[in-house]
C-alpha cells in the first residue's frame, strides 16, 4: 500500500482531553476527529463551525433518469444525496463546491460509471434536526445521506424499509467496492463493526487507518507523560519502575520548578482524571479501561477493571499518592482544568497520547530561542505488580464512527454500487487524502509531496496561531484547492483517510517534538498488550436487544463506578470494601454489561 503523508493542522494540537467522571471516554472518542486524537488529526478538526446561512438546494428523491452524457457516452443517472455544510468557515458547498479542483476529479469518477450526483446540503448546525425530521416524516428523502443518528434510530429506520442493506448492492457493481470490504484487510474489519447480529450491512461508515512510518494499521496508545526538563533539572531519568516515578513526583513538588508553591499537595505533580480508570496508571497494574467496561486484548476478554485481581493494588497506590499530596485532588472528576495549569506551567506528569504535543505550546518556556524548552516525555509500561502484565490504552487502529446510508428512495441497486465502485477506486482515496496531481501534490522520485504545503501552519507540535492558520486555510478554499477530506469526506461521503502517526511530516524547526516520544513509539507500536481507548471501536453493531439493555442500566451503572474510583482515589471509601463496592456495580447490571460486550466482542472477531 502506498505511503500516504497527510496533513496534520497545529489547531487539532488543541486536545479536548477526555472528561473524566462527567462523561465517558467512549463518548469522547466519538468527537476526537475533530480533535487531537493521538492519531495525529485532521485540518477538519480545525475547520468545523456553525453554519453561515441553510441551503436552498433542493434534490428531488425521484427514480434514476438519464441526465446529460460524459465522455465514451455513458449514461448518466440522476443519485441524489444530501450532506452537511461543515466548512462554511472557509466556503459554501452550495455556492462553491463545483469550483473545487478535487471535487471536480471526483464526481469525474463518478460519472464515468453513470452516477449524475446531485448534492443538497444543509448548514452543519442545523444538520442532525433536518435528517431527523424528514426521516421521521418521509419527507425529501434522498437515495443517499450522512445520517448522524445514533445506531439504534439508523437500525429503527432498517427495520422500518427506509434504510437498505448494502451487502446484496456490493454484487450489482464491477467488483471493487465488494473487494474493499470483503477482501481488503481494513475494509474487513470497517464491515465487521458495522454489520449487525444477523449480518446486514446498513451503512458505510467513516474510516481512519492509523500508518506510523508507512506501517498501516498501527494505533497509537494512551500513557503517563512526565516533564523531560524537570527530570533533567534534577538528574533524575526516565521513571521505569513506581518507586522511580513516585520519588519523581516527590522531587518535583518539593522543589518546586514552577515557582508554585514548594510542597503544595497536588502542585508539580501528576494531573489527570482517573474516574474512567482512563488515567493510564491503572493500566500499569493490567486493568483494563473503561469507562465501566472493556476488552483485554491478550485475553479476548470483555471485563471490567473492578473485577480485575489488581484493583486493590491500584486503588492504595494511587490514594497513596494523593495522601502525600502527589496526586492533584482538583483532577478527581475533571480534567476541565488540565489545560490552564498546564499552561500555567503547573503539572508535573499527565496521561496523553503517545506522540502527541498537545500542551507544549502552550508553556512559554516551550519556544526558547535555542530550541530548548519545556516538553513532556512518554513512559514506557511499568510493571506495577510482580507477575502481571502491564497494558496500554490502544486507540484503535481501524476506526470506524457514523453512517452514510442507501434509502428506499434508491430503486435501482447497480446505481448505488456504480457510486461505492467509483468511491472506493484508488483514484478517489488518493483525491481524499492528497488531492489532485498537479494543484495539491506533485510525485518526485515515485513519492508524493505537496504543491503549497505550509508546514509553519501544518505542521504537528507548532504554535499554535488561530489567525495565521484560518487565513492559511482561507486562502486554500479560495484557490478551490482544499483536498477531499477538507471538503467532501466525512459529511457528504464516507472518510477513507490514512493518519500518519510517524514524524515525517513535522515542521522540523517549528515543533516541539522529544526525540523520546519517536523512541517510545517505536518500541511500543508492537506492544501487544492492549486494551481499548475507545471500547466501542472494539465491537461490532450491538443488537437492539442489547442497546436497550445497555441503555436500561449504563447510565446509573457509570455514575455509581465513578463516584466509587473517586472515593477510593481521596479515601473516602477503603480498598477493604472493594468487594462490598464490586457487589453493589453488580446489583446495577455490571455483569450484564459484560456479557453483552462479550457477545459484541465475539461477533466482531468471529468467534463462536
Amino acid at each position: 500500500m502506498k505511503k500516504l503523508l497527510v496533513v496534520l493542522l497545529a489547531a487539532a494540537m488543541c486536545v479536548s482531553m477526555l472528561a473524566g467522571c462527567s462523561s465517558s471516554k467512549s463518548d469522547n472518542s466519538s468527537s476526537e476527529a475533530s480533535t487531537e486524537s493521538s492519531t495525529a488529526v485532521e485540518s477538519s478538526a480545525a475547520t468545523e463551525s456553525s453554519a453561515a446561512e441553510e441551503s436552498s438546494a433542493a434534490v428531488e428523491s425521484s427514480a434514476a433518469e438519464e441526465s446529460s452524457q460524459p465522455e465514451g457516452n455513458v449514461e448518466l443517472r440522476k443519485f441524489t444525496m444530501l450532506g452537511d455544510d461543515a466548512f462554511t468557515s472557509y466556503y459554501s458547498a452550495t455556492d462553491s463546491m463545483e469550483e473545487f479542483y478535487a471535487w471536480q476529479a471526483f464526481r469525474k469518477l463518478e460519472e464515468a460509471k453513470g452516477v449524475d450526483m446531485q448534492v443538497e446540503y444543509v448548514v452543519n448546525d442545523q444538520y442532525l434536526t433536518t435528517v431527523q425530521t424528514r426521516f421521521a416524516a418521509m419527507k425529501d428523502i434522498p437515495m443517499f445521506a450522512y445520517n448522524n443518528e445514533t445506531d439504534a434510530e439508523v437500525l429503527a429506520l432498517a427495520q422500518n424499509g427506509i434504510v437498505l442493506d448494502i451487502l446484496p448492492m456490493l454484487d450489482k457493481g464491477d467488483g471493487t467496492a465488494k473487494k474493499f470490504f470483503t477482501e481488503n484487510d481494513f475494509g474487513v474489519t470497517a464491515a465487521n463493526k458495522v454489520k449487525t447480529p444477523e449480518g446486514q450491512m446498513y451503512w458505510l461508515p467513516n474510516i481512519y487507518i492509523s500508518d506510523y512510518d508507512g506501517t498501516y494499521g498501527v494505533g497509537t496508545n494512551f500513557t503517563v507523560t512526565i516533564r523531560e526538563d524537570w527530570l533533567n533539572q534534577y538528574g533524575l531519568s526516565l521513571p521505569t519502575t513506581l518507586d522511580e516515578y513516585t520519588t519523581a513526583l516527590k522531587t518535583f513538588n518539593e522543589n518546586d520548578p514552577s515557582g508554585s508553591g514548594a510542597n503544595t499537595p497536588g502542585m508539580n505533580v501528576y494531573s489527570y482524571n482517573p474516574c474512567d480508570f482512563a488515567d493510564a496508571i491503572a493500566q500499569w497494574f493490567g486493568l483494563v479501561g473503561g469507562p465501566v467496561v472493556n476488552v483485554n486484548w491478550d485475553e479476548e476478554k470483555a471485563t471490567s477493571p473492578w473485577k480485575q485481581d489488581t484493583a486493590k493494588d491500584y486503588f492504595s497506590y494511587v490514594n497513596d499518592l494523593y495522601n502525600q499530596g502527589l496526586y492533584d485532588s482538583e483532577m478527581v472528576g475533571s480534567n476541565d482544568t488540565l489545560r490552564t495549569k498546564v499552561a500555567n506551567n503547573q503539572v508535573g506528569s499527565y496521561s496523553a497520547y503517545a506522540l502527541a504535543t498537545t500542551y507544549e505550546p502552550l508553556i512559554e518556556s516551550a519556544f526558547k530561542a535555542d530550541g530548548g524548552g519545556a516538553c513532556y516525555d512518554d513512559i514506557y509500561p511499568i510493571t506495577a505488580v510482580e507477575g502481571v502484565t502491564p497494558l496500554l490504552q490502544l486507540e484503535d487502529p481501524v476506526y470506524v464512527w457514523d453512517h452514510f446510508v442507501f434509502t428506499n428512495q434508491l430503486t435501482d441497486p447497480t446505481l448505488g454500487a456504480a457510486f461505492m465502485d467509483a468511491y472506493y477506486s484508488d483514484e478517489n482515496i488518493d483525491l481524499i487524502n492528497y488531492g489532485v496531481e498537479g494543484k495539491n501534490y506533485e510525485v518526485k522520485d515515485g513519492e508524493k509531496q505537496w504543491i503549497q504545503y505550509d508546514a509553519k501552519q501544518e505542521g504537528a507540535g507548532v504554535k499554535y496561531n488561530a489567525d495565521a492558520l484560518n487565513k492559511y486555510l482561507q486562502e486554500k478554499a479560495d484557490a478551490r484547492i482544499s483536498y477531499g477530506k477538507i471538503l467532501y469526506s466525512r459529511y457528504v461521503t464516507p472518510d477513507m483517510t490514512y493518519y500518519q502517526l510517524g514524524d515525517a511530516t513535522r515542521a522540523p524547526k517549528e515543533q516541539v517534538w522529544a526525540a523520546q516520544k519517536t523512541e517510545y513509539q517505536e518500541k511500543t507500536i508492537d506492544y501487544g498488550h492492549w486494551t481499548s481507548i475507545d471500547v466501542g471501536g472494539t465491537l461490532a453493531t450491538a443488537s437492539t436487544e442489547e442497546t436497550d439493555k445497555v441503555n436500561a442500566i449504563y447510565n446509573d451503572l457509570h455514575s455509581a463506578s465513578q463516584q466509587d474510583v473517586s472515593a477510593l482515589v481521596l479515601g473516602q471509601s477503603s480498598v477493604d470494601d472493594l468487594d462490598t463496592l464490586v457487589s453493589q456495580l453488580d446489583d446495577l447490571g455490571l455483569q450484564d454489561m459484560i456479557d453483552i460486550y462479550q457477545a459484541r466482542y465475539n461477533r466482531f472477531k468471529g468467534i463462536d
